[in-house]
């Protein structure tokens, strides 16, 4: 019985060795793992539509790309060693693209929802600054009174000696009326 036990074990791990060694069928008839095939591959540009494509003994095989006229990338494939697309690269070029936009968008929009907070806040703080300096003015009531306003005359006989030139706009003196009149002049200053 535990010979039994013993040649099972052994059955079972040859199995799994030779199975195991067995990649080259599985791949084409190419040596070795499929990406030893896309590291000899060799890239050939397609001038027509911009793309760089891998071949390796006759067979696409690797990783191909192509941009547009703006330099964008638009194809992006992974091909096995059997000449076959494996894998949609591009799917994946973009889902990080994608990832990497909205993770640039979250961090501005924290940005500028910091930036708000921070306007909002320095607005509240004046205003209660404000408030707190109104509370504690001291009310004097002469801030209400008006600025006493005293009228200043024309000192008129200093003004006709140092005239000497006619000017209509000059005032008349006392002594050079037309008509004698015993009446003030409506037009004279009046006396302090």
């Amino acid at each position: 019985m535990c010979n039994f036990k013993v040649l099972f074990i052994v059955f079972i791990i040859g199995a799994f060795a030779l199975s195991g060694c067995n990649h080259s069928a599985s791949n084409g008839g190419v040596d070795g793992p499929s990406i030893y095939s896309a590291w000899n591959a060799r890239y050939h540009y397609d001038a027509e539509n911009r793309k760089m494509i891998p071949y390796y003994k006759d067979k696409q095989s690797g990783r191909a790309w192509g941009r547009d006229e703006v330099g964008r990338m638009n194809f992006s494939e992974y091909y096995g060693a059997d000449g076959k697309p494996k894998e949609d690269l591009l799917a994946l070029h973009k889902r990080t693209l994608d990832r990497k936009r909205d993770e640039r968008w979250d961090e501005l929009n924290r940005l500028r929802m910091k930036e708000i907070t921070d306007r909002l806040n320095g607005i509240l703080l004046e205003e209660e600054n404000e408030k707190k300096e109104e509370q504690t003015k001291p009310t004097d009531e002469s801030e209400f009174m008006p600025v006493p306003f005293i009228p200043s005359g024309l000192d008129l006989e200093e003004n006709l000696e140092e005239q000497e030139e006619f000017s209509p706009f000059s005032p008349i003196p006392a002594g050079q009326t037309d008509t004698d009149t015993t009446e003030p002049s409506p037009f004279m200053p009046l006396l302090p």
